[in-house]
Parts: C-alpha cells; sequence; structure tokens
C-alpha cells in the first residue's frame, strides 16, 4: 500500500513539476530577435544620456552602461552578465551639456508602446501566463485537497510542502501577470 502511495505521490509530483516548468518558461523574457519599435531619449538628474533608449516589444529598455556611469556607478561585463555597482560620488560622463527639464512621467514600462503591440502583449500574457497557470495552480489545490483527505484517513502523505510551495510559485506568476495587465491597460488607455 505504501509503495502505491509512493509511486502515485511521485507521478503527481512530476506532473506538477512539468506543468510549472512550462508556465515559468512563458514568464522568462529576452530580446534576442525582437523587433526595435521606437527610440527615446533618456534624462538622468536633467541631463540628457548621448546614448538613447529603445523601445522593444512594448518594453523601456536604456543602454546600461551610460546610465549608470551617468549615476555614478560602476560597470563590468562577464560573459552575458552586466554587473552594475552604486557609487556615491556620482558622474557626468556619458551626459550631453544641454540640461533638459525630468519629465513627470508614470513609472510604467509599458507607456509609449503602440496600440496594437500592448493588445498584442495583453492577449500573450492572458494565454501564455495567466491561463496556464490558474490551471496549475488549481491542479495543485486539488492534489493538497487529496493530500489532506489522505491524512485524515491516516495515510502518511510527504509531499504536501511541495505543492504548497508550488502553490506559492503559481501565485507569484499570476500577481506578476495580473500586475502587467494593470499595467498595460493603462498604457493602452493612454494610447488612445
Amino acid at each position: 500500500m505504501k509503495k502505491a502511495a509512493y509511486i502515485a505521490g511521485g507521478i503527481l509530483i512530476g506532473m506538477v513539476v512539468s506543468t510549472a516548468g512550462g508556465a515559468f518558461a512563458d514568464t522568462v523574457k529576452s530580446v534576442v530577435g525582437k523587433k526595435v519599435t521606437g527610440e527615446y531619449t533618456v534624462i538622468v538628474d536633467g541631463k540628457k544620456l548621448s546614448d538613447k533608449g529603445a523601445v522593444i516589444d512594448s518594453r523601456a529598455n536604456v543602454p546600461a552602461r551610460a546610465l549608470s556611469e551617468a549615476l555614478g556607478a560602476d560597470v563590468k561585463v562577464s560573459g552575458k552578465t552586466i554587473t552594475i555597482t552604486s557609487d556615491t560620488t556620482g558622474s557626468d560622463e556619458g551626459l550631453s551639456d544641454t540640461p533638459t527639464p525630468v519629465p513627470t512621467s508614470s513609472t510604467n514600462k509599458y507607456l509609449g508602446g503602440t496600440k496594437e503591440s500592448l493588445e498584442t502583449l495583453r492577449i500573450s500574457i492572458l494565454n501564455h501566463t495567466i491561463e496556464p497557470a490558474t490551471e496549475g495552480r488549481e491542479n495543485v489545490l486539488k492534489e493538497i485537497a487529496d493530500g489532506k483527505e489522505l491524512q485524515a484517513r491516516g495515510v502518511s502523505v510527504t509531499n504536501l510542502e511541495a505543492f504548497e510551495k508550488q502553490l506559492a510559485s503559481y501565485d507569484k506568476i499570476l500577481a506578476d501577470a495580473n500586475a502587467d495587465l494593470k499595467l498595460i491597460d493603462e498604457a493602452l488607455a493612454a494610447a488612445k
């Protein structure tokens, strides 16, 4: 009996992990191969950076070296990792001589995107992040309920903690995706 319970538990954990992997993979973002849809001026402490920022896949991207140097930070590149270490001295290197007033804009990373790209991104988040994460979360909740029912019958269940961690993971994925949807909706309202 115990052997069957362990096998069933292993199968359930495998299903949860494989479902979570797919949902997590959809949240990983890369700009490789993406289309640049716009560029903008970056202003730090009232001064324009000499390098421009880019809008890629409806997200604002800034030149890391110019920005960090303008803020007085050290930049080191090692392989595919950029490490920025803050420095308290500050620097004007990389800034143009013409001061420009700092705009009072929102911190919404989706502002400035086209209506079409924002709508496409919104649909993508709904279909590729929220829908699978919601389905995975419901499956995990069922497994937790089943495990608690087995425990109530006196059966030892050792995988409940793993399911609860997976549930927390799904909750974070859903919270982040819903926060992005809210920002996208704000940007869509501004784009109209």
